[in-house]
């Protein structure tokens, strides 16, 4: 029975999750010229629980407020349409520039677990493969 039930477990992280992921498409406003950041810190600790795999931006409060549609995308984890929600001027050791925010945006840990299964882990943890895009 348990050899099953890991059977069965195993079949599940093999699949990709299913998620919706966004496409971009009409997330963000068609007229308005498009600015694409890295993030500057990426934590990848699934094993810790869930809101434990994130990458943290930096962004101009004059070109994107806070509350503004960005689209997450991660290499091996896909895109996420999201908003931005400011951690404030200080997180982590890190410290914003003047005029700048920091803000923080999730990958699910599912995606993380079936990235690794698939040799993906390398990738997500590299900061030049989360990128934010958000209109000017």
């Amino acid at each position: 029975m348990i050899a099953a039930i890991g059977f069965i477990w195993c079949i599940h992280l093999l699949k990709p999750p299913s998620e919706d992921f966004c496409t971009g498409e009409g997330y963000l406003p068609s007229n308005s010229p498009l600015e694409t950041i890295h993030a500057i810190k990426v934590v990848i600790e699934p094993w810790l629980g869930e809101h434990q795999v994130y990458g943290i931006f930096q962004i101009d409060s004059h070109k994107s407020p806070p509350g503004h549609p960005v689209i997450l995308t991660v290499v091996g984890a896909g895109k996420y349409c999201e908003t931005t929600n400011p951690i404030g001027q200080h997180f982590q050791g890190i410290d914003a520039a003047p005029g700048y925010y920091l803000t923080k945006h999730y990958v699910r840990t599912r995606s993380v677990l079936w990235s690794a299964i698939h040799g993906l882990l390398n990738k997500l943890q590299q900061p030049q493969n989360w990128t934010l895009t958000y209109a000017k």
